[in-house]
């Protein structure tokens, strides 16, 4: 496994990053016709095994009012230990 950058991620980084994603996984258990909306840019997400056909629809929508100083704020505030080597 590589960052984007081609660098090497360790393998402690690797867990690291594992727990954390298991620690703060959640199931939307669907039914027919249920519908669910996600940011590519704030989650990861997958789906399990499942019975039947599904419909894949994407969207894309402009950001919003207040998005920069958000992403500003974001990027002044302290980086997790596995990514600090990368600033």
């Amino acid at each position: 496994m590589f960052f984007g950058d081609d660098g090497d991620i360790s393998d402690a980084a690797l867990k690291e990053m594992d727990d954390i994603t298991y620690n703060n996984m959640k199931y939307v258990k669907m039914t027919e016709g249920d519908v669910v909306l996600l940011d590519n840019y704030k989650c990861m997400h997958g789906r399990n095994v499942f019975d039947g056909t599904r419909k894949h629809g994407v969207a894309w929508f402009e950001g919003w009012e207040g998005e920069e100083d958000m992403k500003t704020a974001k990027e002044a505030s302290v980086s997790p230990p596995f990514f600090a080597d990368m600033q």
